[in-house]
């Protein structure tokens, strides 16, 4: 697996609606993750250890853990973010062995690994990443950031790119990200529309909560998603601005 050396930033996460089990974790100066087991989100402990090429994610919940080993599909693939927004982000396709806690039957899924060169979180403000686990094996990547104070998605500046199966990715010329949310102001349905040119006909991603929590600073929840016609896990780490 390709490391970065001076790594600022980790999100990981992994999933399969079929079965109900999936987690998201993450370390972005503090450390969180969360478990999807029997339709059920809860907060939990986070752990990663990696060797070989593969990495090996533990999330703790009650003293019991649910653990997936994520090998890398291809290589890391570098996605360039405007200037505005950072440095260089690596995000690297991978499938997952996930093992249920209680020795269970294993269940193999896709997963993700993004990884930053500098601190996502800076400067302070609103910071969105969401993935999505699009058709044909295909990843969505989308990282939404807006200044301290400002109302509503227009504001932000966002950057979202599609990683196919063979590792080429392709970034969107336009991405717009809109989130609904409940009366405590957590989100419940979030959707994009992205046009990979100005003469491409938009990919419109429509997902719809299975459960959340506030961890950390953090909102972190996973998400049925709907992609063409594909269902897929989807993944939203929201730090309010």
């Amino acid at each position: 697996m390709t490391r970065i050396a001076d790594q600022k930033g980790l999100v990981c996460s992994f999933g399969d609606l079929a079965s109900g089990l999936g987690g998201m974790a993450w370390d972005l100066g503090e450390a969180g993750g969360i478990e999807l087991v029997g339709g059920e989100v809860r907060a939990g402990s986070f752990g990663i250890e990696e060797g070989g090429d593969a990495a090996t994610v533990a999330i703790g919940v009650d003293d019991e853990l649910l653990e997936a080993v994520l090998a890398p599909q291809i290589e890391a693939v570098p996605l360039q973010a405007p200037e505005a927004q950072g440095a260089e982000l690596l995000v690297t396709p991978s499938s997952a062995e996930v093992h249920p806690r209680g020795g269970g039957k294993t269940v193999e899924c896709p997963g993700q690994i993004t990884r930053w060169t500098t601190d996502p979180l800076e400067p302070t403000g609103t910071f969105r990443h969401l993935t999505i686990a699009g058709p044909e094996g295909t990843l969505v990547v989308a990282v939404a950031k807006g200044e301290q104070g400002l109302e509503g998605h227009g504001d932000e500046q966002v950057s979202a790119w599609l990683v196919d199966a063979d590792g080429q990715q392709h970034r969107f010329e336009e991405a717009l990200v809109s989130t609904q949310y409940d009366g405590e102001g957590r989100p419940t349905r979030a959707g994009l529309e992205l046009w990979l040119s100005e003469d491409s006909p938009p990919t419109r991603i429509a997902c719809s909560l299975i459960g959340g929590t506030d961890a950390g600073g953090l909102w972190a929840g996973l998400f049925r998603c709907h992609t063409d016609g594909t269902e897929g896990l989807g993944s939203y780490l929201l730090r309010r601005g």
